[in-house]
């Protein structure tokens, strides 16, 4: 008797962990087909945030969507070299404090979503006022997404202004 018991305990418990392991299966997501539409949503509330953000020159807003970490890395556009997130943000401030009447536009914003982590890519079309001289600019961008707990975080950007 008590080995029937012992084996129907055992065999309860496989059940258990087999169906656990189903269900996992289940909720798993297909990282490159699901489209991942509120992660989608998201980034976009994110990159119109930092639209806002430059047309405001709210520095510590451009400066708080960084991902604080060694994992940040950055390219231009006024920087050719390869920028960690300390870098970053000097030159974002020393910019965007330069500037006034700025206009932001993210023409042909595109976001993929694969799980936690997002790429929204798009062409800036830019007008401003640096040192009381009128400037226009046009180029692509890149930005990398991750969620993470406190929300979705720049991991890396990688802008490219349009030669003339």
């Amino acid at each position: 008797m008590k080995i029937k018991i012992g084996c129907a305990l055992l065999t309860a418990a496989a059940l258990l962990v087999l169906a656990g392991c189903a269900v996992e299966e289940q909720e798993a997501k297909d990282l490159v087909n699901d489209p991942f539409s509120d992660h989608q949503s998201e980034i976009r509330d994110a990159v119109l945030s930092i639209k806002k953000d430059i047309e405001s020159s709210n520095i510590e807003g451009l400066q708080a969507i960084h991902l604080e970490s060694e994992k940040f890395t950055k390219f231009g556009p006024r920087n050719f070299d390869r920028q960690d997130v300390a870098s970053t943000n000097q030159s974002e401030a020393a910019f965007f404090s330069s500037i006034t009447e700025a206009k932001y536009e993210a023409r042909d914003l595109k976001i993929d979503v694969f799980g936690d982590v997002g790429i929204a890519t798009y062409y800036p079309e830019v007008s401003l006022m640096r040192d009381g001289n009128a400037v226009e600019v046009s180029g692509r961008q890149t930005l990398v997404f991750l969620k993470t707990d406190s929300g979705w975080k720049l991991v890396h950007e990688h802008g490219t202004v349009k030669s003339p």
